[in-house]
């Protein structure tokens, strides 16, 4: 149905507006989520491989009741280069996040069918 005060030729660009920014706020809502998961998953990475680097010296201090310090240290770099990580990707994405939240909100308002 038409608008009595438009013309014809404005409804279909008016429709055309909406999907647009209907598309954009898809996009902004998608990077949303991309964003929290990057926020969320990499320390799970780095913990992880702090268990394993831990693991590792552990279990290289159980073989020989004394430890080879650079087998220790190997291992207990690994696990804090995995911690660091994360935690620099995760950083990364929180920053990542906040830009794209001002975005998503600053889309401007759906226009009036």
């Amino acid at each position: 149905m038409t608008h009595p005060y438009t013309s014809p030729n404005q409804e279909p660009t008016r429709h055309k507006a909406n999907d647009e920014l209907s598309r954009k706020r898809k996009f902004w809502f998608k990077a949303i989520w991309i964003s929290l998961a990057g926020i969320i998953v990499p320390p799970l990475f780095g913990l992880a491989g702090t268990v394993f680097g831990m693991i590792g010296a552990f279990g290289e201090l159980s073989k020989t009741g004394e430890g080879d310090s650079e087998a220790l240290a190997s291992n207990i770099s690994i696990a804090l280069l995995t911690t660091m990580w994360g935690l620099v990707f995760s950083v990364v994405a929180f920053f990542i996040l906040v830009g794209v939240l001002i975005r998503f909100f600053t889309l401007p308002k759906d226009t009036p069918r």
